[in-house]
């Protein structure tokens, strides 16, 4: 029978030295201490061996005696070794830990000895960043890589590209902490304290210090980040830089000197809207150029500085901003209301957009009509700009090939400055302040003739707009279809319900539309039907709910309705009705919501086809 392995406690000595947290500043301190003892240790050694040779040398022919033992025991020939090691004693670390237990009280005997742990860590020098605050607690002076690399952590900041000969990332600026921190004038930085911008956002706090620096930047981030402040004040403040005296006696009315670049009609006078503001405080002019606008009314404004009544701003010297649909761009350079020879700073606004709309032969055709890099080199005007090459930008809630095929053929070394993950052609990075919700219905077949609207699906709306209106009475709605005879159809049913809205879609002249918007801001009424071409021009923070009666074709396409609510730091809802005939987006949502950390549900977790593809 085996014997019975020995207890833990009879191998444990009581002197076991137990291991114990030794600060680095006592480490240092053992270790001159051992360092000490060893070289005693060896001028002892040494004395003592060179007494024995100098004292008992033997002589030649003398025979050298025994050496005598104390210990009776007979001296055994050791093995021969198979190996042989040199080892070094400072690596030793049991004589680290016997030491270290003699000299240093372990943590429990901390407060018995006057010192805390914190007080001993603080002289650590590993550990000095940790304990030496938090970013917000510094001076800018003050800020290390790795302050800067927790921060860009805590915004979800991430850059790439910027190599070649356009520069090197390494020398991009650190991101925006406090507006007070900007590159800015004073008088913008005036005017953001006036608006109210408080805070810069995340694509502000990226992408504005390196566009001050004159680098190409394509911006990536979510709907309602603050993208349009992000390109607007390094416009004014190349304005501001702009030489005085051209500004003041050399321009041309109607050469603008910067060109903003938007898909819709609704989102360029978005932009306009937000641009005046600043206009107005810092004195220069901006006109939007869209399709349905009178051309009289466009060159009135051209001609009085942005305002077609008084010409009050920018001091009736002309336009220095121009917001516009590529269309009618192209035919007002034609009837030559507008000229872009002088026109060196360019930003595309969803451009990925620009050309799912078809405008992508037109996109070419305007910017062959911007000055080039040889204009500045080879005229006075690099010295009257201060530019070495255009300036170029790109702003998009999503990343696709077509944005990596423009900025290829266009920008210059472009910095990529990404908010969150991106994720290509799939649809960006999952709201974070948008509750996602779904009703997942059987596919429907509906009788030949015109189409109607499924009862089920309108009985459920109705429901979700009465329970969504008692719980939120001062929030507006907005409703998508991919249809302009869908809206139609929806608008009446809902009128019949005692749900007054309002519609938007591509059949509606400009002013329909800009009418329906305005009484849609105001609250008469809260309901907004409209098609896609609402999807990216309403910046609202109070849409409090977006409902996708039918789901996008494009998934790109929800990400932006979706993004109609949850704006400027508030929370929003998106509820989207969806079947089976939508299989061609599911992959992509499942993914999106994944990688954003929302709930997939069950039926798209259940659901089971080949034309999905993970």
């Amino acid at each position: 029978m085996s014997k019975r392995p020995i207890p833990i406690d009879k191998l444990l000595k009581d002197d076991f030295a137990k291991p114990t947290f030794i600060p680095k500043s006592k480490r240092a301190k053992a270790a001159e201490s051992r360092e000490l003892e060893k070289r005693q240790a060896k001028e002892k050694a040494s004395s003592t061996s060179s007494s024995w040779r100098h004292t008992s040398k033997p002589r030649r022919g003398e025979l050298v005696p025994p050496i005598q033992h104390n210990d009776p025991t007979p001296i055994k020939k050791s093995a021969r070794r198979k190996f042989q090691f040199d080892w070094d004693e400072s690596e030793d670390t049991t004589t680290m830990m016997q030491t270290s237990r003699r000299m240093l009280p372990s943590l429990d005997d901390d407060e018995e000895n006057g010192t805390t742990t914190d007080e001993v860590d603080a002289n650590d020098p590993l550990l000095k960043d940790e304990l030496s605050g938090h970013w917000t607690t510094k001076q800018l002076p003050q800020m290390t890589e790795r302050d800067w690399r927790i921060f860009n952590e805590e915004f979800s900041i991430n850059y790439r590209g910027g190599g070649g000969n356009g520069g090197n990332k390494r020398d991009l600026p650190h991101a925006i902490r406090y507006w007070q921190e900007c590159d800015l004038s004073k008088p913008i930085q005036q005017s953001i304290q006036d608006l109210g911008y408080t805070t810069p956002t995340p694509i502000q706090r990226a992408s504005i210090p390196t566009s001050l620096k004159y680098r190409d930047v394509v911006g990536v981030a979510e709907t309602g980040s603050g993208k349009t402040l992000a390109y607007l004040l390094p416009i004014f403040q190349y304005l501001d830089q702009i030489d005085a005296n051209f500004m003041q006696f050399e321009k041309a009315k109607n050469e603008p000197l910067a060109l903003i670049l938007a898909p819709t009609r609704e989102l360029a006078l978005q932009i306009t809207a937000q641009a005046e503001k600043l206009c107005t405080r810092l004195g220069y002019s901006v006109v939007s150029i869209i399709g349905g606008h009178q051309y009289r009314d466009t060159i009135d404004e051209i001609e009085n500085g942005g305002d077609k009544e008084n010409g009050t701003r920018g001091g009736g010297r002309g336009v220095d901003i121009i917001v516009g649909t590529p269309g009618r761009l192209l035919d007002s350079l034609d009837r030559n209301i507008i000229n872009f020879q002088k026109c060196y700073y360019l930003v595309m606004d969803e451009a990925d957009r620009m050309i799912d709309l078809g405008f992508e032969r037109d996109l070419h055709k305007l910017i062959a009509h911007l000055p080039t890099q040889d204009n500045l080199q080879q005229t006075i005007d690099g010295k009257i700009f201060h530019l070495n090459q255009r300036m170029n930008l790109m702003f998009t809630a999503t990343i696709s090939p077509t944005i990596e095929k423009l900025t290829k053929s266009y920008l210059n070394n472009p910095i990529y400055v990404t908010i969150g993950t991106s994720t290509g052609g799939s649809g960006g990075e999952a709201l974070a302040n948008i509750d996602q919700k779904f009703e997942y219905l059987q596919t429907s077949k509906t009788a030949s003739g015109p189409p109607t609207v499924e009862s089920i699906k309108l009985n459920k709306l109705v429901k979700l707009i009465q329970s969504h209106k008692r719980t939120n009475p001062d929030s507006l709605i907005i409703i998508f279809a991919n249809f302009k005879y869908v809206v139609e159809t929806l608008s009446e049913e809902l009128d019949a319900k005692q749900l007054s809205n309002v519609t938007i879609h591509g059949s509606k002249s400009q002013g329909q539309r800009e009418l329906a918007l305005e009484q849609f801001k105001s609250h008469n009424p809260s309901i907004l039907v409209a098609t896609d071409v609402a999807a990216r021009g309403i910046d609202i923070p109070q849409v409090g709910l977006v409902v996708n009666y039918q789901m996008s074709h494009k998934f790109d396409e929800y990400v932006h309705r979706i993004g109609r609510t949850g704006r400027a730091g508030n929370f929003g809802t998106s509820i989207t009705f969806i079947n089976d005939d939508d299989v061609s987006v599911f992959s992509d949502l499942k993914k999106f919501l994944t990688r954003g950390g929302k709930k997939v549900p069950d039926w798209l977790y259940r659901y089971n086809s080949t034309t999905i593809r993970e």
